[in-house]
């Protein structure tokens, strides 16, 4: 497998060097933000040299797990694109944000071309197999993504039954890299056959599931720009996460924005918060920031002491469109003080964003071990935990929105990034009662009859959320899914 190890280090550095092409880290003070940013020729130069790895690093020949000789074309090709963007940089030219993203998308899109050029050192017959499989992949990958054929209407599937589909894809895939690594040296008819069959009888478990009649789902609309919020009182439940310099929490929701903050001047549009600026920063807010900006603000200590209290607002900006907006959005943040388990340098990690199941957001890497997260100021003068909006020193709403959220979860641990692609799936089985793990849970979603009230206890049973203003219930099938 030396061969896909090399593959998915190069697609791990390309999306290193997306994130930092599209992503802002910033240190926001009351006057203004500072932004870092890679510029655009060691942005190019770092690509090529992903590609160059590839051509010195792989295996060419005619055994099977290898690369033709001819594959080397694909690589230099890449390699003196590259070399013409940077040397146009250096000799004073320009190039666009959007030219570079595209520049950048085209090398991705090279590792893929290579990857799959190993297919040609294999049989007809083999190749042919391979070309099905992946076809079969593509189709199924067609249907979990198409959002119509899921929810809870008659005919449509239920999302918890996605499962069963990326399981499939996840089947074909791998036969698939097996062949064309060289692990499965003699890939027979019957093996192939055996690989459609399974694919056919995943589809077959799907369709069972199908509804055949309406499950009617009401989701929580709250009006944020006319007076619409959820006080969901303090608690250290919800800022406390262990002791301190050794704090890990992680918080989960999903969110559709319909109308970003009308408040002149605010330029956030607040999830969750229990942030507070009396005194120093301190706490944890998820939002949305200048209308698709999705980010996390943590306020942390910036020199060993501790002292010099600071806030990162790590995020991720979808380049075509907002990712909240008009869209149910699965957000997550990590958060941990002394790095995050599962990278090469867990101190170095301090947190990062997940948006639809994928590490799509900023990954924040310090080395320093003092700068941990600050809860005191959120604790001493109690700050609450409030959805749709977040509060000045004196109390006050201020940057709302009006929009959806649903199945908050807030956590006193880490959670992995396959929990929380379950959470994107909408099959996780641990957001129980008695997990202990588990500081807060509200879904604000419910199927059968329309809620009532304005109170809601969470499903730990020991907090409770009021809803405050202007909101409605709204059945599913009138907003997106």
């Amino acid at each position: 497998m030396q061969h896909n190890n090399i593959i998915n280090k190069c697609h791990l550095f390309v999306l290193l060097a997306l994130l930092c092409f599209n992503c802002i880290w910033s240190g926001c003070s009351s006057n203004h933000d500072e932004y870092i940013t890679d510029t655009n020729i060691s942005i190019l130069q770092r690509n090529k040299g992903y590609v160059e790895y590839l051509l010195n690093n792989s295996t060419f020949g005619t055994a099977p797990g290898t690369y033709p000789e001819s594959s080397k074309t694909i690589l230099n090709t890449e390699i003196s694109d590259l070399d013409t963007h940077i040397s146009d940089l250096k000799n004073g030219g320009g190039i666009t944000a959007n030219e570079l993203e595209a520049v950048v998308a085209k090398v991705n899109q090279t590792i893929d071309q290579f990857k799959f050029s190993r297919l040609y050192n294999l049989p007809i017959e083999i190749q042919g197999y391979i070309k099905d499989l992946n076809a079969k992949a593509t189709e199924f990958e067609t249907i979990l993504n198409d959002n119509s054929q899921w929810g809870n209407h008659k005919g449509q599937y239920p999302i918890s039954s996605k499962t069963i589909l990326q399981k499939a894809i996840d089947n074909l895939d791998n036969v698939v890299e097996q062949v064309l690594s060289g692990t499965i040296v003699n890939f027979t008819e019957t093996a192939y056959q055996e690989a459609l069959q399974s694919a056919t009888d995943a589809m077959s478990a799907l369709d069972k599931t199908k509804l055949t009649e309406d499950h009617v789902t009401w989701n929580l609309y709250v009006d944020g720009n006319n007076g619409g919020w959820i006080d969901f009182g303090y608690s250290d439940d919800y800022v406390k996460f262990g002791d301190n310099n050794n704090q890990a929490f992680t918080i989960e929701l999903w969110v559709d924005v319909k109308e970003y903050c009308n408040q002149q001047g605010e330029d956030n549009s607040t999830f969750l918060s229990t942030m507070t600026s009396h005194d120093y920063w301190s706490g944890w807010r998820a939002q949305d920031r200048s209308k698709g900006l999705t980010r996390t603000m943590v306020a942390h200590w910036q020199d060993d002491g501790p002292s010099n209290p600071q806030e990162w607002e790590p995020g991720w900006r979808k380049s075509d469109s907002p990712w909240t907006q008009n869209n149910w959005t699965h957000y997550a943040f990590l958060f941990r003080d002394k790095g995050l388990p599962g990278f090469d340098t867990p101190t170095d990690v301090k947190c990062y964003s997940m948006i639809n199941g994928q590490r799509n957001g900023d990954i924040i890497r310090v080395g320093e071990p003092w700068r941990t997260y600050i809860n005191d100021n959120s604790m001493k003068y109690k700050v609450h935990l409030t959805g749709f909006c977040s509060l000045d020193d004196n109390g006050n709403r201020k940057e709302w929105f009006s929009g959806y959220i649903k199945k908050i979860r807030i956590w006193k641990t880490n959670r992995t990034e396959d929990q929380i692609r379950q959470s994107y799936l909408g099959v996780n089985t641990d957001v129980t009662a008695d997990n202990p793990d588990l500081v807060a849970a509200w879904d604000f979603e419910s199927t059968g009859e329309k809620p009532t009230g304005n109170t809601f206890t969470d499903i730990t049973g020991r907090h409770v959320a009021t809803i405050n203003g202007a909101f409605q219930w709204v059945e599913s099938s009138t907003i997106n899914q």
